[in-house]
């Protein structure tokens, strides 16, 4: 976490756009925006630390001098080499995400879970994605929505929170975003008492919008709008979500090290698969310099035969070489950084689920890592969800995420079947994996409209066939 300015400071500089913006160039060189820059790379593909690869290359370049002779020059030069990106990074921050926030937030009352806006599952997702990546994302309740801020988006545009140093809630937070270095920076600071936005342009600083409260009354008639009334939350509307309990990335060192050397182990094997399309040659009894070598090979490649005068020491030959390239250990130790990652991350990887016969024992012993990092996780997303409703006036515990789950479905009706006679009708339909839960009233409505109306209900049936097959099996005793 940034907390070279907190709160406090804030306070004692008096605020204002001119502290503002020392404040978010303080943030952006800080140690934590780079790793949250560096953590956006690696989530889009990229490994930063393959930039400083290079691979040492031989040129040569011929020039006539004054007296009319042909002279070669060999020159070292530096190319990139390649520079092969894994894609664990993404893989694990979805898979830890969606598997807590893919089916959005439960709460005890409908009418509760319409307050909280239009989109406000997906925001969610959206800032526990970026929560996990940076290790903080924040949410700023916008009066009927939730809005998403990430810690940083590129090198220009962020948001930093400043802490108060007594409860380590942020007491007042700077939205910062810029369209390139040559356009105007834009800062909205969020304070208890309302935001602003400043702008600085060519180095000057102005108010973009003078400091407002969160919550404006209008009233609207032919003339226009006209403000009637405005007022502040009891708290800050702008709500952090961690990541853990310590509020680090869950790009950890052990994770990075690990990435870092699976991508260069790749990169490398590149670099030789390269250089192995190449053919090299060996000249025996050859005598001659560097020079005629160069010669030599360059004849060899153009006319594919090359002809010298033999000096009569020996026979004098041109071997093509190839060059092998070493794999098994590599693909060894490729396997072993992916059993080593999904062990770290506690992520699952589907290599564990070898075929659909698996039993449910089975595939949850698979998912128990998963679900184990995820229950941390759960107790951030509570307390931002909770505090979200604690803005608009609602004090509940009763907040529940549904966690993605994967079974074997057939078995899960089999064992829904062998336990019928103890459950009532309605828990076996919300047991059943293959009907939606949306249909499930719907379903006990139409059943019994049909037991009414004198027609035979599913149990019913049922009961019949059993009777009958239970008769057809005393007349076979007979």
């Amino acid at each position: 976490m940034y907390t070279t300015y907190t709160y406090q400071d804030w306070l004692a500089m008096g605020g204002g756009g001119e502290n503002a913006r020392k404040i978010v160039n303080s943030y952006r060189a800080s140690d934590f925006f780079r790793s949250a820059l560096a953590a956006n790379r690696y989530y889009n593909g990229d490994n930063p630390t393959l930039d400083d690869k290079y691979l040492l290359r031989i040129s040569t370049t011929e020039a006539t001098d004054a007296n009319g002779m042909k002279r070669r020059r060999i020159r070292q030069q530096e190319v990139a080499g390649n520079r092969v990106s894994s894609n664990f990074v993404r893989r694990f921050i979805c898979q830890q995400n969606q598997f807590l926030l893919g089916n959005g937030v439960t709460l005890d009352k409908a009418e509760d879970k319409a307050r909280l806006g239009v989109g406000f599952d997906n925001a969610i997702q959206q800032i526990g994605e970026r929560a996990l990546l940076h290790g903080v994302a924040y949410g700023y309740w916008n009066l009927d929505h939730i809005e998403v801020l990430p810690a940083a988006v590129d090198g220009l545009t962020g948001c930093v929170a400043l802490l108060d140093e007594v409860n380590g809630i942020p007491g007042a937070v700077i939205q910062f975003w810029q369209l390139n270095a040559k356009r105007p920076l834009y800062m909205r600071v969020f304070e208890a008492d309302g935001v602003t936005i400043y702008k600085e342009d060519g180095g000057e600083i102005t108010e973009a919008q003078p400091k407002r409260a969160y919550i404006l009354r209008v009233r609207s008639d032919e003339i226009g709008n006209e403000i009637i009334g405005a007022q502040n939350y009891s708290i800050l509307p702008v709500i952090a979500l961690y990541a853990n309990d310590e509020h680090h990335s869950e790009l950890t060192p052990n994770i990075l090290s690990k990435i870092n050397a699976y991508d260069r182990i790749l990169s490398d094997f590149g670099d030789n698969l390269d250089r192995a399309n190449d053919v090299y040659w060996v000249l025996n009894n050859f005598g001659g310099s560097t020079d005629q070598a160069l010669q030599v090979i360059e004849e060899i490649q153009k006319l594919k035969v090359a002809m010298s005068v033999s000096d009569g020491a020996g026979t004098a030959s041109a071997e093509p070489k190839t060059i092998e390239v070493p794999y098994t250990a590599r693909q060894v130790a490729l396997q072993l950084l992916e059993k080593a990652l999904y062990a770290d991350f506690m992520a699952m990887s589907m290599d564990e689920l070898t075929g659909g016969s698996l039993t449910n024992v089975a595939i949850q012993a698979a998912m128990t890592n998963l679900n184990l990092k995820c229950d941390h996780y759960e107790w951030q997303c509570f307390a931002f969800v909770q505090q979200v409703l604690r803005l608009i006036g609602i004090e509940t515990e009763e907040i529940k995420f549904k966690r993605q789950q994967m079974a074997n479905r057939q078995e899960t009706v089999q064992d829904i079947y062998t336990m019928r006679q103890d459950i009532d009708r309605r828990t076996a339909l919300k047991l059943n994996p293959y009907i939606d839960q949306e249909e499930i009233e719907d379903i006990i409505a139409n059943v019994s409209a049909e037991e009414v109306s004198g027609q035979p209900s599913m149990d019913a049936l049922q009961r019949l066939l059993d009777d009958q097959d239970g008769d057809n099996g005393a007349d076979d005793k007979q």
